[in-house]
């Protein structure tokens, strides 16, 4: 889970924020792992096992920065 949350992050050069539940249902534990990671991939802020309130900055102007570092979007089509 985190691990992919980072792949989407770095692939389309964006922030990503991925929301998971914490807690016990249908006899299912489900450990939460919440993040929230910038678009070179760096984990700003994280959750796990217990319910949490995430919170971070994201600056559009990262975004732009990254993207012109990176242009490979311009590869697509």
């Amino acid at each position: 889970w985190r691990t992919l949350l980072r792949a989407r992050a770095i692939e389309n050069q964006a922030y990503v924020v991925g929301v998971n539940r914490v807690g016990t249902g249908s006899g299912i534990d489900y450990v939460g792992d919440s993040a929230i990671i910038d678009p070179l991939g760096e984990i700003l802020a994280s959750g796990a096992g217990t319910e949490a309130l995430l919170v971070a900055e994201v600056d559009p102007a990262t975004v732009a920065s990254v993207r012109s570092q990176f242009p490979f979007q311009a590869d697509r089509r």
